[in-house]
C-alpha cells in the first residue's frame, strides 16, 4: 500500500492479539476464568483509543526532547557501542520508575494513570488498557537523558523497549520465577503492582528492573496466602473507553467545589489521591472491594461488540501506517471522530442493560 509505513507499534499489535489468544487458550485449559468478555473488549478499545492519541502526544515529547538534547546535551554518543545502548536502557527505566511513582502519588497524573489500573483482571489485554492523557507531563521526567546527550532516535528506541517488556508481565498463567524476582519486574511481583489490597497499593513501580523498588522502599512480595483482588477502590463501573480516561479528572474536579480555601483545592489535585482537609486517609483491607462489573447480553450483539473491536484494531493500524502522509490538522479531526465514536459506543454498552456483555 503506498505511503503506509510499517512502525514497531503496527507490527506488535497483531503480536500482542496472537498473545491473548495463546494466554485465553491457555486459561480455558487450566480451568481460570480471566478472560470475561465485555472487560477484555473494554481493555482493547481503551487501548485502541490510546493509539491514535498518544502518537500526537509523543510530537510533544520528541519535540522537546531533541531541543533540550541539541542545546544542552553535555556528552557525545557512539550508538554503535553496546554500553550506549544498555546505560540508556538502565537510566531509562530509572526515570520510568518516577514517572510511574508520580502517577500513583500526585492525584493529577493518578487522573491518567488510573486508567490502566481501572480493569477488574488482569491479563495480557489488561497490559493494552493505556491511559490517552498522560502525554502533557511524563515527557519532562526524560529531560536528564537529553541533557546527558543521549541522542532522541537512542531516547525512542529505548523508550519502546521499556514499554514492549512490560507487556508479557500482565499475566496470572506464570508463578513465581526464582532469582530473577530479585531483579526484574516479574509477572509475580507485577500482579502486587495490580492489586488493590492494602499490602499492594503503591507498591513496585519499576518497567524493567525491580532495583528501584527496593532501593526507594516500594517494593512488596505476592503474598501466596492472600488472593490478589485487582482493580481500584472506586470502581470504574463502566465500559466506556473514554469515560474511563476521564472519570477520575471528574471526580477531583467535583471535589474540589466542595472545598474552601485556594490550599486545600490545590491539595486536591497534587497530593497524594487518598488526601482529605487534615488527614491522609491510609485505605485498608476493610474497605476490599471483591465484586466485579458483570452483566449480560444476547449472544448476537457479543459478536458485535467483537466486530467493532476488531473494526477498531484495524482502523488505528491504517491510522499508525498512514498518519506520515496526513496533516496534523487532518489527524486530528480523525481523533475527534474516534473519540466520538468510542465514547458513543462505550455509552451505549455501559447504559443499555439489554447490550451488555457477559
Amino acid at each position: 500500500m503506498d505511503g503506509f509505513k510499517v512502525t514497531p507499534i503496527v507490527l506488535a499489535i497483531p503480536v500482542f492479539m496472537l498473545l491473548i489468544a495463546i494466554e485465553f487458550v491457555a486459561s480455558r485449559r487450566m480451568k481460570k476464568s480471566i478472560y470475561p468478555l465485555q472487560d477484555t473488549l473494554t481493555s482493547l478499545n481503551i487501548g485502541i483509543l490510546s493509539q491514535f492519541v498518544n502518537p500526537l502526544g509523543a510530537v510533544i515529547s520528541v519535540v522537546m526532547y531533541d531541543a533540550v538534547q541539541k542545546n544542552y546535551g553535555t556528552f557525545e554518543w557512539d550508538t554503535r557501542q553496546w554500553w550506549t545502548w544498555a546505560t540508556a536502557v538502565v537510566l531509562y527505566d530509572f526515570f520510568y520508575y518516577w514517572v510511574h511513582r508520580t502517577g500513583h502519588e500526585v492525584n493529577l497524573f493518578w487522573a491518567s494513570h488510573v486508567t490502566h489500573h481501572s480493569s477488574e483482571e488482569f491479563n495480557l489485554s489488561t497490559a493494552l488498557r493505556q491511559s490517552s492523557t498522560g502525554f502533557y507531563f511524563k515527557w519532562v521526567f526524560y529531560l536528564p537523558l537529553a541533557v546527558l546527550g543521549y541522542p532522541v532516535q537512542v531516547f525512542i528506541v529505548v523508550g519502546l523497549i521499556d514499554l514492549l517488556y512490560q507487556y508479557w508481565v500482565h499475566t496470572q498463567l506464570i508463578g513465581r520465577l526464582g532469582w530473577l524476582e530479585y531483579v526484574l519486574i516479574t509477572p509475580s511481583n507485577h500482579r502486587v503492582h495490580h492489586g488493590q489490597n492494602a499490602y499492594c497499593l503503591d507498591k513496585n513501580y519499576g518497567g524493567i528492573f525491580c532495583l528501584w523498588d527496593r532501593l526507594f522502599g516500594t517494593y512488596a512480595d505476592e503474598r501466596p496466602n492472600e488472593p490478589i483482588v485487582y482493580g481500584i477502590r472506586t470502581p470504574l463501573a463502566s465500559w466506556n473507553p473514554v469515560w474511563a480516561n476521564l472519570h477520575h479528572y471528574v471526580a477531583i474536579w467535583k471535589k474540589m467545589k466542595t472545598l474552601t480555601g485556594w490550599r486545600n483545592r490545590l491539595m486536591c489535585w497534587f497530593a497524594r489521591p487518598s488526601w482529605q482537609p487534615d488527614q491522609d486517609l491510609q485505605p485498608s483491607d476493610r474497605d476490599l472491594r471483591a465484586e466485579k462489573l458483570r452483566s449480560a447480553a444476547p449472544l448476537v450483539w457479543r459478536w458485535i461488540g467483537v466486530a467493532f473491536t476488531v473494526l477498531a484494531a484495524l482502523a488505528v493500524i491504517l491510522f499508525l501506517g498512514g498518519r506520515a502522509q496526513v496533516s496534523v490538522a487532518t489527524q486530528l479531526v480523525i481523533l475527534g471522530v474516534a473519540a466520538g465514536v468510542f465514547a458513543a459506543v462505550g455509552a451505549l454498552w455501559t447504559r443499555a442493560a439489554w447490550l451488555r456483555f457477559e
